[in-house]
């Protein structure tokens, strides 16, 4: 491969994962309103997701996928699913920490005592981070229920990579777009948990949970049209 060719790869793939979207918004949700921890194990899970399909793009299974209809429906639908239960599920969240008194003030420590009643309602306390292996399952299962990623990767692999690239050169492109990936999806979850980002967020905790709630339920609507 020439030099040209894993610059125009790198450009799409970043192109492509810098684009906002479910991987983008559930790793800024488990940051902001939960920690950084929870961020960045979600980022390690789209991005092992994204290793996945990158596996299975360089041993051709995707282009296989691609043309297999059923097959690339049933996938659609599984993710139209799981992003709709994502979406009820940030609903849900958000109506109840509309009711619920706040924990995280403006200072960013959760109030005691009396303070407690005086906190603004709407916040969403740190307690509602998922735990380590449910943060992780969350940006596995989000990146591998896009159904469309199948294109992007078929597109990218066969515009960009030859079919006889040698064994070294496709180690390369693997350890490439996995660094390149991984530095993103953690840049993000690094960003949405600042303190000061991320009291903002808690102190509207409801609003940011219904709205992305909201957006999960969009892009699974979309999903499952696109797939009917």
């Amino acid at each position: 491969m020439e030099v040209s060719q894993y610059l125009a790869l790198l450009g799409l793939w970043i192109a492509g994962i810098v684009a906002p979207g479910p991987d983008v918004l559930v790793i800024l949700r488990n940051s902001s309103l939960g920690s950084r921890t929870a961020g960045v194990l979600t980022a390690v899970g789209v991005m092992t997701g994204n290793l996945v399909w990158i596996t299975l793009s360089l041993t051709g299974v995707t282009v296989l996928i691609s043309q297999a209809d059923t097959v690339q429906r049933l996938i659609q639908v599984a993710g139209a699913l799981f992003l709709g239960w994502l979406g009820v599920s940030g609903i849900r969240a958000g109506l109840a920490a509309r009711t619920a008194p706040a924990a995280v003030p403006a200072g960013g420590a959760p109030p005691a005592g009396p303070a407690a009643s005086t906190a603004p309602p709407g916040a969403v306390p740190r307690g509602r981070a998922p735990g380590p292996a449910r943060a992780f399952v969350l940006g596995l299962v989000t990146n591998l229920s896009n159904a469309k990623a199948i294109i992007f990767f078929v597109a990218l692999f066969a515009n960009v990579v030859p079919a006889g690239a040698r064994w070294w050169e496709t180690a390369l492109v693997f350890v490439l777009l996995v660094a390149v990936g991984l530095a993103w999806f953690t840049a993000v979850a690094w960003m949405g948990s600042v303190e000061r980002l991320a009291v903002t967020f808690r102190r509207h905790g409801a609003a940011v949970e219904l709205a992305s709630g909201a957006l999960f339920l969009v892009l699974a609507l979309a999903l499952l049209v696109s797939a009917l």
